[in-house]
């Protein structure tokens, strides 16, 4: 009977030395990949802010924009663009950031969305507080998240001290209303609240009324 050839161990050794190489090869280009990617980082993960795009918007170190999550600031050519472009500077430029994230982590556009904190401060919450942003949510249930509350807290203090943009004079309408659903508030004449059937809006006397409930001006007719 003939044995089979057994390979001289040596070989052996070899295989599995030039395995564990090619595998620490791998496991190290996947962390740097992750690392420059960045869309699976835990919740309070830290970054350095490298750049401000404008009242709501930075860039990070490494390339990824964050947009902070439930505030809409002033379009550039708007009243009060520049004082929230330059408050976010000040607060966050240079600084080691928190991000909090909650739900989904990207835009349609590739933005993160989170929750920006310098040391104890919640940057969100105090461009609100400032009077240089709106609240700004999509869903209903956001009313119960925590950080919702203490935004929302804050733009009424705003609202209650007339600074930024609640100092602003508007000319009043004769009403206002958001339709059922939508956390936006329009003017009567806004094509998005045209033809709407009996209980399907609610109409506020005041744009503070309204505003104050957690809804935002709607973009189009901004009242």
């Amino acid at each position: 009977m003939v044995l089979p050839v057994r390979r001289p161990r040596r070989h052996t050794r070899w295989y599995v030395s030039a395995g564990v190489v090619v595998a620490v090869a791998i496991l190290i280009v996947v962390v740097r990949l992750v690392e420059q990617i960045g869309p699976d980082r835990a919740p309070t993960d830290r970054f350095v802010v490298a750049r401000i795009v404008d009242g709501d918007t930075v860039e990070l170190r490494g390339g990824d924009v964050l947009r902070l999550l439930a505030i809409d600031t002033p379009e550039k050519g708007e009243p009060f663009y520049n004082e929230a472009t330059e408050l976010l500077r000040e607060l966050s430029f240079n600084q080691t950031a928190e991000i909090e994230f909650t739900g989904r982590r990207r835009d349609k556009y590739g933005r993160l969305l989170g929750y920006l904190y310098i040391d104890s401060l919640f940057v969100n919450r105090e461009i609100l507080r400032r009077g240089l942003g709106y609240l700004y949510l999509f869903r209903d249930n956001e009313l119960k998240q925590d950080q919702v509350g203490q935004m929302l807290g804050a733009q009424r203090q705003a609202m209650t001290e007339k600074i930024g943009l609640w100092s602003v004079k508007r000319e009043p309408e004769e009403y206002y209303i958001q339709k059922v659903g939508s956390f936006r508030l329009h003017r009567p004449g806004c094509h998005s609240v045209k033809n709407l059937k009996e209980g399907s809006y609610r109409i506020f006397e005041t744009r503070e009324e309204g505003l104050a409930t957690g809804l935002s001006p709607c973009r189009n007719c901004k009242p």
